[in-house]
């Protein structure tokens, strides 16, 4: 039997755990900066220490021209148990406009029960998670309950570009019964929740041209048509009048699960006043199970550097999630299709493919996931709601295809207020610390029901 007492988490253990996550987020692991750029070292260097701190042997699973990835094994265990994958990633993504921040990014500021930085929710706060639910685990016994693999990838926030190359070099290494990814969110503080459904992403950019050189635009202007203007009927043609994505052959369906209206998801976001959604069906399926597509960037002059030229040459950044069940290499070829048949005025327009990464829907609940579930209710006092998300994680769909039998349990611990990927990027610590009591409480309960 199990003690509640033993799960509780002291308050020099959370404030050692606390001290690690201000030192993870203090190392500038950007991983759009490139694979070995000091802060990713560091970072990466950091990790490994406090895991053969924790008594793991911790290898480094090296990828040609991508970032080193983290494996660590325990051997506090019976040959006999459950082994079990702990995932998470340690690189961030980049800071944007610095302006919009009130704190230094890599500053690691503690203000009103949360800790501020680029990371501290997506995704060192899950790195914590697995620490610390092990050296919670490893207070009370000497053995944990399950054997235990932990790997930390360098490349989640670039779309996991090699993920399949990792999968298939290191295939036994990393086989295990269940596999744990601690890089998803709750649905507000104070209601937990698991993941079981994620949105695929594929990404390209589109470069037009229209001459060979700027010409003026007194001159010329009225007669060719500059590419921006050529750039932005292509993107204009994305989307329907209603705000739906436009591009034909794509699945979509329907979820209610969650009643939300859509002031409320307005709200969730920190949308202006004046803003309204997007889109067709229910609030949650836009987000969870229908495509959508947004611009990530576009280049060409900017105002500041404005002449009277007709612009050459422009090119933008196009990202599309895609649903459950949407196969991502027809989702890829009827993007580049719409977006072929949109060119207008004889333009050349070039399609460069970019991250590709699959769905994901969770198909069965396993024993992983019934512990997950009493292991949340222990640490919440509440069972955790069953959601989707919007984003991705590359990792999820790869390790299903190798290892189609192995339990999937997503968890996080980011909430609405977590702001990730975005200025003043922060986590709450009370629900840190419950994530951690949580994933402690889970596979234990996991190795009994094994046994």
């Amino acid at each position: 039997m199990m003690n509640s007492h033993d799960l509780e988490i002291g308050e020099e253990l959370f404030s050692d755990l606390i001290d690690l996550l201000t030192e993870l987020v203090k190392k500038r692991s950007v991983s759009l900066e490139g694979p070995d750029t000091d802060g990713m070292t560091a970072c990466r260097d950091l990790l490994v220490i406090a895991l053969e701190n924790l008594g793991a042997t911790v290898n480094l699973l090296e990828i040609e021209h991508g970032p080193d990835a983290i494996y660590a094994e325990f051997n506090h265990s019976k040959e006999d148990d459950p082994t079990v994958l702990l995932y998470a990633h340690y690189d961030v993504q980049p800071v944007g406009d610095i302006s919009k921040w009130t704190f230094d990014p890599f500053d690691s500021v503690v203000e009103h029960g949360r800790i501020f930085g680029r990371g501290a929710s997506d995704d060192k706060s899950g790195i914590i998670t697995h620490l610390g639910a092990l050296r919670l685990l490893l207070s009370n016994t000497a053995s944990l309950p399950c054997r235990i693999k932990i790997l930390i990838e360098g490349e989640e926030e670039l779309g996991s570009p090699h993920i399949s190359e990792l999968l298939g070099r290191y295939t036994e290494l990393l086989r295990a019964d269940g596999i744990v990814v601690a890089d998803a969110t709750h649905w507000d503080l104070g209601e937990p929740a698991i993941t079981t459904s994620l949105r695929g992403v594929i990404e390209c950019e589109v470069h037009v041209e229209t001459l060979n050189l700027g010409r003026h635009s007194g001159e010329y202007g009225g007669a060719i048509p500059d590419a921006l203007m050529v750039l932005a009927r292509i993107i204009e043609s994305l989307h329907n009048d209603d705000g739906s994505v436009a591009v034909q052959n794509l699945n979509s369906s329907q979820t209610n699960d969650i009643p939300i209206t859509e002031s409320d998801l307005l709200a969730k976001a920190g949308a202006v006043s004046s803003l309204r959604l997007i889109g067709l069906g229910d609030v949650l399926s836009r987000i969870w199970t229908q495509p959508a597509i947004s611009v990530l960037a576009i280049d060409a002059p900017t105002i500041n550097e404005a002449v009277n030229l007709i612009v050459p040459r422009a090119a933008a950044k196009i990202s599309m999630r895609i649903p459950p069940g949407q196969d991502p290499v027809n989702a890829m070829l009827a993007l580049k299709s719409h977006i072929s048949e949109s060119v207008p005025w004889g333009a050349r327009v070039e399609i460069v493919e970019g991250a590709i990464a699959s769905p994901f829907k969770s198909e069965s609940s396993g024993k992983l996931m019934e512990a997950f579930q009493e292991g949340i209710k222990f640490a919440w006092g509440k069972p955790p709601r069953e959601i989707g998300q919007g984003g991705s994680i590359p990792l999820v769909a790869e390790i299903t295809k190798l290892f189609p039998q192995m339990d999937i349990v997503i968890t996080g611990v980011g909430d609405p207020e977590s702001r990730i990927h975005g200025p003043d990027e922060s986590q709450d610590l009370l629900e840190l610390r419950r994530n951690i009591i949580a994933e402690a409480r889970a596979l234990k309960v996991f190795g009994q029901m094994w046994s």
